[in-house]
């Protein structure tokens, strides 16, 4: 057994099964009657964590698109590539969608599928943050930020929501159905009208001091993001204290409700020292330190997924978590106290924090995937014969 599964956990594996409530209209009648369809262009001789994989690469195409154009995330890039994008995020729920439809069909449905497709969705969503921010001309700025944070905080809930009730719930507008149609057709509509008219049209002025704040569009859909973000907060909160008060003891249902409720404060405590590093400094908003804030993230919600695979308590404290504030700290000691130059510091502070995070998570993917499929019985990219259906 390795660190982040203790002895025995593994064999809880075979308790596994799989639950969603999906009430979304749009995924009902349009989204899986397509799924289905498109499905058959898998062989079926191909694993169904591969064609999850083949998604991502959609993404990362487009992200160098963006970062080769646009590497400031501040300058319009040629029409063509908001159609690009656009088609790329489609494509990957596309593959996303497909993954399940083309495992149940060839029996190879497992807690291995819903781990590896969790994790790419917690990695792809900080990487079409770039693509966004690109669209939108964030910038590497506070907005860039705070898009972050709603969208991370939606998937961070919706895990939390899982943990607890043991059902994957998408609501009637949901992040992954919705969501990225939305965001899709924001898209095309960018490379039909171009950015400076769709997302940068004043729409609000309000007076301030000697000046003005100005609002366009871009930040008025933020502005309505967040708000969605919170109605799916409060459904996954419902959610939750619905399933624990099916227990009729009162007090222990109760008592259940307030334990659950301490799995969201690691997240908000998290964020707050984000924000707090990148007001005392704004030049750690970055690629890399956005970059690592969501791979602090992924690495969370995959150990609250494995938590859940094998039936373990939830994880409240996760190194990756701790790295902005030392961060902070490093930079003033080293800054303040030996005179060392802000801005090279604050760059390899920034790739240091990068560099840590990424290798925790990939020792994390490398231990789980390696410990899943050996007890199990299969492999993670192509098809074996499994112990467990």
């Amino acid at each position: 057994m390795g660190f982040f599964l203790p002895e025995g956990s593994v064999d809880n594996l075979k308790y596994y099964k799989y639950q969603s409530e999906d009430r979304s209209v749009i995924s009902k009648y349009f989204l899986k009657p397509y799924w289905s369809r498109f499905a058959d262009i898998f062989p079926k001789w191909m694993a169904p964590n591969l064609i999850t994989l083949s998604g991502l690469g959609f993404i990362i195409f487009n992200l160098l698109i963006a970062l080769k154009l646009d590497p400031t995330l501040t300058k319009e890039t040629p029409r063509w590539t908001y159609f690009s994008y656009a088609l790329g995020l489609f494509m990957y729920q596309t593959f996303d969608g497909c993954d399940g439809v083309h495992a149940r069909r060839i029996g190879q449905s497992g807690p291995l599928g819903e781990l590896f497709d969790h994790s790419i969705d917690s990695i792809n969503t900080t990487l079409t943050l770039f693509i966004f921010g690109s669209v939108i001309s964030s910038g590497y700025t506070f907005k860039l930020l705070i898009s972050q944070f709603a969208l991370l905080c939606n998937f961070y809930f919706s895990t939390w929501e899982e943990y607890h009730t043991h059902v994957l719930f998408l609501s009637e507008v949901s992040g992954p159905v919705e969501g990225i149609l939305g965001v899709c057709f924001a898209f095309i509509i960018t490379g039909v009208f171009g950015p400076e008219l769709v997302w940068h049209t004043k729409v609000f002025e309000f007076p301030y001091k000697e000046g003005f704040i100005t609002l366009d569009i871009s930040d008025v859909v933020i502005c309505l993001c967040i708000v969605g973000l919170l109605f799916n907060v409060l459904s996954a909160r419902r959610n939750v204290i619905d399933h624990y008060k099916q227990n009729k003891i009162v007090l222990t249902a109760n008592s259940q409700i307030k334990e659950a409720y301490k799995g969201v404060v690691p997240f908000f405590c998290y964020f707050l020292s984000v924000f707090i590093v990148s007001f005392i400094n704004p030049a750690f908003i970055s690629f890399p330190f956005v970059l690592s804030v969501g791979l602090s993230i992924a690495f969370v919600v995959g150990r609250i997924i494995v938590n859940h695979l094998t039936l373990q308590p939830f994880p409240m404290y996760n190194a990756p978590l701790f790295i902005p504030t030392i961060q902070l700290i490093v930079h003033k000691l080293t800054v303040v106290c030996f005179d060392f130059d802000a801005t090279e510091t604050t760059k390899s502070l920034v790739w240091l924090g990068f560099g840590l995070t990424f290798g925790l998570h990939a020792f994390f993917m490398n231990e789980i995937i390696y410990e899943f499929t050996t007890y199990l019985d299969v492999y993670a990219l192509s098809i074996k014969r499994p112990k467990f259906v």
